[in-house]
């Protein structure tokens, strides 16, 4: 996967993160508070969805082929369970130590983010991030999963015109 492909990837995950994200963001923070959990929440969505996208880009780059309606459902799912997986991980650990009470003036010692309250709490956040993050790859995944594979397809194309990344030369 060239350099390009990937940045587009990335750019086309960030934009996949943050479309899921920004409306239970929106609906959790009301009346609309700018703070820093809500930024790390929004980080954390951006990064999940370039962890999917790219997972799903290099599934559509080893496969060789292109992707109908059941394939592009397969990349959108694919890439909801990587993300979704990605945004659980990230949020599971922002709950822990949000709910913890961490302050970076008065820091917790680590046994507290094991008590019952913060670890099924925050377990309870993230694998609700999980389903919901698969639930719009499933649902999105035919037209997500045609954009990541359109992505890919200019890639290859580009590849196959080149014979191998051997330069054509013309002599004059």
């Amino acid at each position: 996967m060239s350099a390009g492909v990937r940045n587009r990837l990335l750019a086309l995950g960030v934009l996949w993160g943050l479309l899921l994200a920004v409306v239970p963001a929106l609906v959790m923070t009301s009346p609309y508070r700018l703070t820093g959990f809500l930024i790390s929440a929004l980080v954390c969505a951006a990064l999940s969805g370039c962890v999917g996208t790219l997972v799903a880009g290099r599934r559509a780059a080893r496969s060789g082929r292109r992707s109908g309606v059941l394939g592009g459902t397969g990349l959108g799912m694919l890439q909801g369970l990587a993300g979704g997986l990605a945004a659980a991980l990230l949020l599971w650990v922002l709950m822990a130590i949000t709910t913890s009470g961490f302050t970076l003036q008065d820091p917790v010692e680590l046994s507290s983010l094991m008590r019952p309250r913060v670890f099924l709490g925050s377990f309870f956040v993230a694998l609700s991030a999980f389903v919901y993050a698969v639930a719009g790859g499933l649902l999105l995944g035919p037209v997500f999963g045609k954009f990541i594979d359109r992505v890919v397809r200019v890639d290859r194309k580009n590849v196959g015109d080149d014979a191998g990344g051997k330069e054509n030369l013309v002599v004059r």
